[in-house]
């Protein structure tokens, strides 16, 4: 179970619409990269209440606004959740083996976690094609600044910027990058909690019986009942040989320790599992309802 439960993001489902400017949005400024300037007219605001990790350790606000700016116009469904730009994507394998391009593969921009009580910075992330994920940094070393930053009912004002030129951190494309985006744009609102349930609870319930159904079907090789626990967008997955041989190394025993927590909003269900030995970590594993069933985006 230790190898399944790795570090996927919580997430809800959403229909693809056409990509546009939010509306009412109004946004200005440039990337620059090596000394040449990207023009940044497009930015997304999501208030993130992240009760899924609420309490454990290393979980950082509670409360938290997620500001992604961008070079390109994004469809809504790729920014309705905490996973913007890439909310149509639901677990690890869709992250590194992704079954279809999305807009936010081909953008620069700069994605920003704030906190949403005091408005200073958690996170700063520069987003490149082909160099997503390999450059982040985290609490008092952030050098990226949000300035008179104000958050209307509805609305997110403010000033973003890197003044000084910084290292991408990036084995290709380019070395330095800096930033300056002024903005004004809707603060959207991640889906409502429809049910929570917490310790025994969230062991017994619905979304965590599937899931122990999946790892037992998966440690005895039962292709049927694999393809009927697994939402229909990862069913492809399910034909790799190497992926099979994987789940068999899943234990569901594991889970009667480590799922803390389940949050439903909608038709999404995230099962919180901690993970305390060797090192703490926190897991969200993602399902969806199908046809009155959970299913899971898995693996």
């Amino acid at each position: 179970m230790a190898m399944l439960l790795s570090a996927l993001s919580t997430v809800t489902s959403a229909q693809g619409l056409k990509s546009q400017k939010p509306a009412g949005a109004s946004v200005t400024g440039t990337l620059i990269f090596d000394g040449k300037s990207v023009p940044m007219n497009y930015a997304y605001a999501l208030d993130v209440d992240n009760v899924e990790e609420s309490g454990f350790l290393i979980s950082g606000p509670q409360k938290i606004i997620i500001l992604v700016l961008s070079d390109r116009a994004l469809p809504p469904s790729s920014v309705t959740d905490r996973n913007l730009p890439f909310s149509e994507r639901h677990s690890i394998s869709e992250i590194f083996q992704p079954l279809t391009p999305l807009p936010a593969d081909k953008m620069r921009g700069i994605l920003l976690k704030i906190d949403a009580s005091t408005f200073k910075l958690v996170t700063a992330q520069l987003l490149y094609p082909g160099n997503m994920s390999q450059f982040s940094v985290i609490g008092a070393d952030i050098p990226d600044q949000i300035k008179l930053l104000k958050s209307r009912v509805g609305q997110l004002i403010g000033t973003a910027q890197l003044p000084a030129s910084q290292n991408t951190g990036f084995s290709a494309g380019p070395k330095k990058y800096q930033y300056h985006v002024k903005f004004q744009i809707p603060l959207r609102k991640e889906p409502a909690i429809t049910q929570k349930w917490e310790g025994k609870e969230a062991l017994d319930s619905p979304p965590v019986q599937s899931l122990k159904e999946y790892l037992a079907a998966a440690k005895s090789g039962d292709i049927s009942v694999l393809q009927k626990l697994t939402a229909h967008s990862h069913l492809s997955y399910l034909k790799k040989p190497e992926v099979l041989t994987m789940l068999k190394s899943g234990d569901a025993a594991l889970l009667a320790d480590q799922v803390k927590r389940v949050v439903m909003r909608g038709n999404s269900a995230s099962v919180i599992c901690v993970n305390e030995k060797p090192n703490f970590s926190i897991v969200s594993i993602q399902l969806t309802k199908e046809n009155g069933s959970w299913k899971l985006y898995w693996p």
